[in-house]
């Protein structure tokens, strides 16, 4: 989970600041940036349909978001079941016996919203808010005018920070906080209080980098002052194990590459003299904030200096499956049956029907798991021939199990219609099996 949270503002389906003035911004390339820490707050400022469209397609990139503008309840609802990872609404919405009765039992996906009293030295206001919804809530979000002097120690808005931190973990109820932070001596002091700060107009004026939502929070105790760094891929996969620095973390995610420190050669930009480039799609640190993990799109062979995808062992899995399809797409090999797959679709089409058909008839345990591998290899193939890489494929999976209405789950009458047929098929040749076993049985008798 993310030390700090960035929002991200949409109108008119464009990137803009809550109250500065400044050209509207590209939606993904700002959702690519702000997402590089791993979670994204994006506010809906508008009902636009522009506007939800820029939320879908941020959907589509895999980055868990918490949605703040739904305008009804049951708008919450279907942005939960689409993919969303929280909904953010105004703590006085779950006043209403009817939404605590719709929407009450979900507590882990929602977040409440209020403004913090003018009362600096008081805590009476905002606790009676946190104690109010903490059975329906899993965190809220407390905006205030105004942070300026979070960062001076022993501050009047220092301690009511702290303060709201204790009595809000009586009710196991996170606090995000935001309101006009602008400097890494904010972030670091709300930090410090307990509670999450939530970046707004600064990521996108200039005034704070998303580099700087991460860095100053990273902890060593190595004399050379360098982070231990684990580089997966988009799957996880561990490619490598090297380290980082203030500077080299900076600058990585600045120009969202794979870029570290080498203690031989400085900084370090990963592939470029190899084309084994980077593009880094996560930024995230551990628990303990000693270990930083990159998120990475690989390039080229792989990670390791031998010309292997990982340092660690051979390409396997569903990976190399989706990266051995791709080449074969880019670099056709004659006599390949993947190639001819890709280049004839009906015959691709009816091998997918003719594993589909196989895997529900299996029921041994390796006859399963290889029905399973066929039904697998040839859905790549089709996704591979659509443009659809893996990722593209977990992240459906990922906002399908964020999903708080189940499905009916239904069968399509077709569907039943031909699942009949193919057992009706399946027990005649069956049937025609076993009455050749008993003919030849008889004439060798």
């Amino acid at each position: 989970m993310p030390v700090c949270l960035p929002s991200l503002f949409i109108r008119g389906g464009k990137g803009v600041a809550f109250e500065a003035e400044i050209k509207p911004l590209d939606i993904t390339e700002l959702s690519k940036s702000l997402g590089l820490v791993g979670e994204l707050t994006v506010v809906a400022l508008d009902d636009k349909k522009d506007t939800w469209e820029a939320v879908k397609s941020i959907l589509r990139t895999g980055i868990p978001i918490r949605l703040e503008g739904v305008r009804t309840l049951d708008d919450a609802l279907a942005h939960l079941d689409s993919g969303v990872a929280k909904v953010v609404l105004p703590a006085k919405t779950w006043d209403d016996e009817e939404v605590v009765r719709m929407i009450g039992k979900y507590r882990d996906r929602f977040v409440a919203a209020f403004q913090a009293s003018e009362e600096v030295k008081s805590i009476v206001d905002e606790s009676k808010q946190i104690e109010k919804v903490s059975k329906y809530v899993s965190e809220v979000l407390i905006t205030f005018d105004n942070v300026s002097g979070v960062e001076i120690s022993g501050s009047p808005l220092s301690l009511k920070l702290k303060a709201l931190n204790d009595q809000a973990k009586k009710f196991q109820v996170r606090v995000n906080v935001t309101g006009g932070i602008e400097t890494v001596n904010q972030l670091v002091a709300i930090d410090k209080s307990g509670v999450r700060p939530q970046v707004g107009d600064a990521l996108v004026t200039g005034k704070l980098e998303i580099s700087q939502l991460v860095v100053p929070f990273i902890r060593t105790d190595r004399a050379d002052n360098l982070f231990t760094t684990v580089v997966v891929d988009e799957m996880h996969v561990a490619l490598g194990l090297v380290y980082s620095n203030k500077d080299s973390i900076t600058e990585a995610m600045r120009k969202q590459a794979g870029i570290y420190h080498s203690r031989r050669r400085g900084l370090w930009h990963k592939g470029l003299s190899s084309g084994a480039t980077q593009d880094l799609k996560q930024v995230i640190l551990d628990c303990d904030r000693d270990a930083v993990r990159f998120v990475v799109r690989q390039n080229g062979v792989g990670f390791c200096h031998l010309n292997r995808y990982t340092c660690w062992d051979s390409d396997r899995g569903v990976g190399h499956l989706f990266r051995t399809l791709l080449n074969r797409k880019n670099n056709p090999v004659e006599g390949s049956y993947t190639n001819k797959l890709l280049n004839k679709t009906e015959m691709l089409n009816a091998k997918m029907l003719e594993e589909a058909t196989e895997i529900i008839e299996a029921k041994e345990k390796d006859h399963v798991a290889g029905e399973a591998a066929d039904v697998l290899y040839f859905a790549s193939v089709i996704c591979t021939r659509a443009g659809v890489s893996w990722k593209d494929v977990e992240n459906h999976l990922d906002r399908r199990s964020r999903r708080v209405r189940r499905r009916k789950g239904a069968t399509k009458p077709y569907a039943v219609a031909l699942l009949r047929e193919t057992k009706d098929k399946a027990k005649s040749k069956a049937d025609n099996v076993s009455g050749v076993k008993l003919e030849e049985g008889g004439k060798k008798a």
